[in-house]
């Protein structure tokens, strides 16, 4: 952190140094090549900071359940959040440099757009440091958009701000989290139903799992490819072409998943559990989320025999009987009472690890852009001269966040990952295969739509709602309160740590 102040600090008499008093757009190509390299620096620091904090959320749920270990959670995420970054992520990009604020009044402004992009970075990436120093999953939506406000007021005041838009955005981070909460407790209670309440959960699971892949693949793949990378010239594609596409794929998946995939896990599950309640280990100690669901299950198990038969002709319960819980027909169906059966639920491991790696992907593609949209106006403004923004987003500026993010991830983003797949409340396979799907569905469409929304609130909601619908019903609210209060400081400590920085702009610089 003193690293980081001892730059911030340094960056008005630097800039001042680099960028003659022009007043207008008449400064030189290697000022603004000045600027633009100390807003690259600046750039990764803040890309570092959200892939350390807001990375670490795509994977979270699967350390969380066991399905991978740290090491492979940074690998996939490396990996697809890059291609997330590099294919979708032009999309909002262009939304949040161009669309919290009216460029058109900074025609004849070009140096305060200029320093204001790298107050937006500065006070976003100081926000970001210092929150992922306290474990904190804040939002980076939040603290640029608030970063950017921050820096307008000082320059404009209250003029150029299109607040119709921050209504807009402020809209969607209530949406988010509760559009990825019913979706993801949606697929739950359907899994559950379908699966984890039936008496044989493991052939159940094994007739469902072909359709549950059919649809995962068939949505990711259609929301990738719609109006998809101008690269790979998705975007050229017809409606019925991706319809088609979208389905054919999911349908070989299923057709692969049912032939081969199914037969492979009914054999591999049924001699894990074989060697499990082997006699050498029957006696023995059992130990790991696998034992306790075992043993969960037949405590459930248990108590339904003795309820059977106590309730004999006369409706009377036996004095040892134990009680059967008198929840309302609608919250028993949204609330199951029964625990998951450790075999059923080793069937949507691999299913939430792809759904994962396609939630990173629709990460990279939706969170890059708070790293990349301030440079990329600062790019804008080298190489066209104006400050009219009128460029697409270069790949290269996407593929520079998307490392950079990375970066932050192998380095810090285990102080997040425990926190979301952890803390929150008990995440097992098939609900972590719920809430990615939902958290993955929202954070997918927003993409399309070029809305900013907090890809934070979305995986964190989804918790939320799965954890109160799965058998524990068990939420760490103070958990969850320490989360709420991060979002609510983010966007106006980071827009004051914003104008503080452009106000030094003003005064050394300007």
């Amino acid at each position: 952190m003193s690293s980081l102040t001892t730059t911030l600090a340094s960056l008005p008499a630097t800039l001042a140094e680099g960028i003659a008093q022009v007043g207008g757009i008449g400064m030189s190509s290697s000022s603004l090549l000045i600027c633009v390299i100390m807003g690259a620096i600046i750039a990764f620091i803040l890309a570092f900071a959200i892939g350390a904090n807001d990375t670490a959320n795509s994977f979270g749920t699967s350390v969380g359940s066991k399905v991978v270990t740290l090491y492979q959670a940074y690998m996939l995420a490396s990996f697809f959040e890059t291609l997330g970054a590099v294919l979708i992520g032009h999309k909002v990009t262009d939304t949040m440099r161009k669309g919290v604020i009216d460029i058109d009044q900074y025609e004849n402004k070009t140096a305060e757009l200029l320093y204001g992009q790298i107050s937006i970075l500065s006070g976003c990436g100081a926000w970001m440091l210092l929150a992922t120093f306290f474990k904190l999953p804040v939002s980076t939506t939040h603290s640029i958009v608030g970063a950017t406000i921050g820096f307008s007021l000082v320059v404009s005041g209250t003029n150029g701000i299109h607040w119709h838009k921050i209504l807009r955005i402020f809209a969607s981070w209530i949406v988010s989290p509760l559009l990825s909460g019913i979706v993801s407790i949606c697929f739950f209670v359907l899994v559950d139903h379908l699966v984890l309440r039936k008496s044989n959960p493991l052939r159940s699971g094994l007739l469902v799992l072909p359709a549950l892949y059919f649809v995962a693949v068939s949505f990711n793949v259609f929301a990738i490819v719609y109006e998809g990378s101008e690269f790979l010239h998705f975007n050229s594609l017809p409606l019925w072409t991706v319809l088609l596409v979208s389905l054919v794929l999911g349908l070989l998946v299923a057709m692969i998943v049912a032939l081969f995939v199914t037969p492979y896990l009914r054999k591999k599950i049924i001699a894990e559990s074989a060697v499990e309640s082997a006699p050498s280990t029957a006696n023995s100690v059992e130990l790991g989320s696998v034992a306790q669901s075992k043993a969960a299950l037949l405590e459930y198990e248990h108590k339904q025999t003795k309820l059977s038969v106590s309730n004999g002709s006369n409706g009377h319960h036996a004095p040892n009987a134990v009680a059967p819980t008198h929840s309302s027909p609608k919250a028993s169906f949204f609330r199951s009472h029964k625990p998951e059966d450790p075999q059923a639920a080793k069937l949507f491991s691999f299913l939430q690890v792809m759904t994962a790696c396609f939630g990173g992907f629709a990460h990279g593609g939706n969170d890059v852009s708070n790293a990349i949209a301030p440079l990329v106006s600062l790019w804008a403004i080298y190489h066209e001269g104006t400050s009219k923004q009128e460029m697409h987003t270069p790949w290269y500026l996407l593929f520079y966040g998307a490392f950079g993010m990375c970066v932050g991830l192998w380095l810090l983003g285990h102080r997040v990952i425990y926190t979301v797949g952890e803390n929150l409340t008990k995440i097992t396979p098939p609900s972590g295969f719920a809430i990615e799907f939902g958290a993955a569905v929202t954070v997918l469409i927003a993409s399309k739509m070029g809305l900013p929304i907090s890809s934070t609130q979305c995986k964190v909601g989804s918790v939320v709602a799965v954890g109160l619908a799965q058998a524990s019903h068990s939420v760490r609210w103070h958990t969850f309160r320490n989360i709420c209060l991060s979002w609510i400081v983010t966007l106006p400590v980071a827009g004051l740590l914003s104008a503080v920085v452009m106000m030094m702009f003003r005064y050394f610089a300007l």
